[in-house]
């Protein structure tokens, strides 16, 4: 097992590598958007950072919707729990889930195939909405109509709230749609960053299947697959010329911006729980 994870992530990182080697290939486009960074729209910016730091948010609400059937775990715990995990899962491997099961089953006793069974569910509800997202795309073109309404397409399958036995898993369902919602804006915004506008639709396309790369367990972050699902989709795509190189550059801007929001996140919420966890020991 370790000689396997060893080459998914030498993989990863030669992917990555060979992403970045083929946009400065292209040195024109590359140029292009490197100037374009240096002047960037400042909405633009303060999109793609908000919505990051809103993602994290809204994926420790998604957590604590599916612990609570579980265990009682505070909701400002959950969310530094899941900002930490989210920080310490940009290392290889994603030690931040190995971390999130030991922490509920000594903080919280909750058993570590529960804990699993959320991270699964979390899994599965990505892969739905991000699913839902392109097929109701397709659909609604396919009839002639406007694309940007399969944002609200997983919002369908609001109505089984209303049953017990699914309730926590709907209200998920809702939350992961919201969080979607924000990599479409993300993926809008980095595009305007390297001077390569890309209509709403094809953000829609873009972060629903990067967000399928990122769940792939073989690499962290979905390293060097994003880059090339990326570069390879945006110029295929887009109503409005893209460049291969442009679209790395943006998921290299895409990538950097989470570092820089998640890094003083993880590291405050890590502390925290740290100082949490010694307080609690203290007082047992």
């Amino acid at each position: 097992p370790t000689l396997t994870l060893r080459f998914w992530l030498l993989t990863g990182l030669a992917c990555f590598a060979l992403a970045i080697y083929t946009a400065m290939r292209e040195r024109e486009e590359f140029a292009r958007a490197i100037d374009a960074l240096r002047d960037p729209d400042p909405v633009a910016v303060a999109a793609v950072l908000l919505s990051v730091a809103a993602g994290a948010a809204l994926s420790g609400l998604l957590f604590h919707i599916l612990m609570r059937r579980f265990g009682r775990v505070p909701f400002w715990e959950m969310q530094a729990l899941i900002s930490a995990s989210a920080f310490v899962n940009y290392l290889p491997l994603k030690p931040g889930f190995v971390g999130r099961v030991a922490y509920h089953r000594l903080q919280h006793g909750i058993r570590a195939s529960h804990t699993l069974r959320t991270i699964v569910e979390a899994i599965a509800l990505s892969g739905t909405v991000a699913g839902m997202f392109l097929v109701s795309l397709v659909a609604l073109r396919a009839l002639g109509a406007p694309g940007e309404w399969s944002l609200l397409a997983p919002a369908l399958l609001a109505p089984a709230m209303r049953f017990p036995a699914v309730r926590s898993v709907s209200q998920a369902l809702l939350v992961r749609q919201a969080e979607l919602a924000l990599w479409t804006l993300r993926y809008w915004a980095v595009f305007q960053l390297v001077g390569a506008p890309i209509d709403l639709e094809t953000a829609i396309v873009l972060a629903s299947v990067s967000v399928i790369a990122t769940l792939l367990p073989i690499v962290s972050n979905g390293l060097g697959i994003r880059e090339w699902v990326v570069g390879i989709l945006a110029p295929m795509i887009s109503h409005e010329p893209v460049s291969t190189s442009q679209a790395i550059v943006a998921e290299l801007v895409h990538r950097a911006a989470e570092i820089v929001v998640m890094t003083p996140i993880g590291v405050t919420a890590i502390l925290v729980l740290v100082r949490h966890t010694r307080r609690r020991a203290l007082a047992a």
